[in-house]
């Protein structure tokens, strides 16, 4: 079997748009390294208090779930990944919540929620909005589910920060939205309250060179 480090920019575009089979389950590691800094910031943006409901769309491998689980009580968490390798191992993982009844892992495209109208206090996802073909009606779906107090949370990576790396490419399937596109998706999708904020960090690179990234957090309320 190939290693990461043998993958063409294609391949791994693919696979980190899709994480299936052995190499699947290692990028899912890999992401967890990469963005687990991103995503704990995010995790904690949401301001979760107890009762919480929560989707998250593209989960990964489901390690980071109990971080969030552990930031309020009595939560309840969905996830929602077109991945059936992530899937499956996020329900391996997390094989305790969703015997308590706390948690539920879904394969199932971000374009059509298997989700109730009006029914979580917090949406997020974090590093997939890239291969949304349609971000309008993801994010339209996603107003769908959001109770009228409720927000979502969309972060992805700027174009400078893409640039970095050769498998962040449009022709790979990576669609790389800037600040004023990912407020207008909002807007028309029907949100009425967008605002933006900046993050940058410095991770390791799956070279285990520290790469410096710039991302934009869109919070946005119905």
């Amino acid at each position: 079997m190939a290693s990461l480090d043998e993958l063409t920019p294609a391949e791994r575009a693919r696979l980190l748009s899709r994480p299936e089979g052995e190499l699947g389950i290692a990028i899912g590691k890999n992401m967890n390294q990469t963005n687990g800094k991103l995503i704990e910031t995010v995790y904690r943006r949401l301001g979760l208090e107890a009762g919480h409901s929560v989707l998250e769309i593209g989960f990964g491998n489901g390690r980071t779930v109990p971080l969030l689980m552990a930031l309020a009580d009595s939560l309840t968490y969905v996830g929602v990944d077109i991945a059936e390798t992530m899937v499956d191992e996020a329900r391996s993982f997390n094989r305790p919540l969703i015997e308590a009844g706390r948690a539920t892992f879904h394969l199932a495209s971000a374009a059509s929620l298997p989700c109730s109208d009006a029914s979580f206090n917090r949406v997020l996802a974090v590093n997939v909005i890239y291969f949304w073909p349609d971000p309008l009606q993801v994010l339209a779906e996603i107003r769908r589910v959001l109770r009228p107090n409720g927000f979502s949370i969309i972060a992805g990576m700027d174009s400078v920060t893409a640039a970095t790396r050769p498998f962040y490419r449009a022709e790979y399937g990576f669609r790389i939205h800037d600040a004023d596109a990912l407020i207008a998706f909002h807007r028309q999708a029907g949100f009425t309250n967008v605002d933006l904020e900046p993050y940058d960090e410095i991770t390791t690179a799956s070279d285990g060179m520290p790469h410096a990234r710039h991302y934009h957090v869109v919070i946005s309320r119905p």
